[in-house]
């Protein structure tokens, strides 16, 4: 399987809009202290990774 080409790949901004729009709202109201989000964190940067992106 090879590298989806730069044309190929979607921007980062068009990608996993339901697992940002989640775990923003998480952040939102609970803040990043706690953990409380952690688990919807953890998915989004799944989610990216996906589609060939890193995030930290």
């Amino acid at each position: 399987m090879s590298e989806p080409t730069k044309e190929s790949k979607p921007k980062p901004c068009c990608v996993c809009l339901d697992e940002k729009k989640v775990r923003d709202e998480c952040l939102l109201f609970n803040g990043q202290e706690g953990g409380k989000c952690q688990d919807l964190i953890e998915k989004y940067k799944v989610c990216m990774k996906g589609y060939g992106f890193e995030t930290r």
